[in-house]
């Protein structure tokens, strides 16, 4: 769960690159694909921003997120997007909808492959009949431990991060931000690798046919990403 600060920081000072960059290419793969999405709900939405790219592009987008602290300011952004605080373990959608989305490694902070489990149970239960349910999972190149990063968010608010691992194995980023100098908040945010065969075998033993999993998204994608893309389909 993330704090109030975090989420205030996370909204504010441009940690929207990601899901800005990821929904530039599900259109691009949505088009590619001719798929049919007219409905969309994304698991961990955070602060809404892909729920608003894919709002502005004619889909009836919701959202969910664990953080009241996201939420709140999603609803703030776009109140004609539908948004629930949930726990995404549990959360089991009144509606259904054609695609489902959960980026931003937001299912590495599952630590548990059970609990992995039930959310792909979850969601094979909400998509409707051909619907897709679209992911991404850290590589474990992705997140080597190194040095300190430090940013300047603006003159006067910096941040610094760093990646390490606990004894557990457990992948940690360490966030702290100052504003004129003075420490406003340090957060730990703890996620594992899971092992993308392992994760796969769930899709399947839920319903799913697995359609990719790699490095690019759209065929589009210059280059390739760090993060693996995982597509899957309920079946007809």
């Amino acid at each position: 769960m993330y704090s109030e600060a975090f989420c205030k920081v996370y909204n504010e000072f441009g940690w929207n690159y990601f899901p800005e960059a990821f929904g530039e290419q599900l259109l691009l793969w949505i088009e590619e694909n001719h798929a049919v999405v007219r409905t969309s709900l994304d698991l961990a939405c955070g602060t809404g921003v892909l729920c608003e790219i894919l709002h502005a592009h004619g889909i009836q987008a919701a959202g969910m997120d664990l953080s009241e602290g996201m939420i709140a300011i999603a609803r703030k952004r776009s109140p004609a997007i539908a948004y629930e605080v949930a726990d995404m373990v549990s959360y089991r959608p009144q509606k259904s909808f054609d695609l489902v989305t959960c980026t931003g490694d937001a299912l590495n902070h599952i630590i548990s492959l059970a609990n992995v489990a039930q959310i792909f149970h979850n969601v094979y239960g909400c998509l409707n009949p051909g619907g897709y349910f679209i992911f991404d999972l850290l590589n474990e190149k992705e997140v080597p431990p190194g040095e300190p990063i430090d940013l300047d968010f603006s003159d006067t608010v910096k941040a610094q991060f760093q990646i390490t691992q606990d004894g557990s194995g457990l992948i940690c980023l360490k966030t702290a931000v100052w504003e004129n100098g003075k420490l406003q908040f340090e957060e730990t945010i703890r996620e594992t690798v899971h092992d993308r065969e392992a994760v796969c075998a769930l899709l399947e033993q839920a319903g799913f046919q697995l359609l990719q999993c790699s490095h690019q998204l759209s065929r589009q994608a210059d280059g390739q990403a760090a993060t693996w893309y995982v597509i899957a389909q309920k079946p007809q």
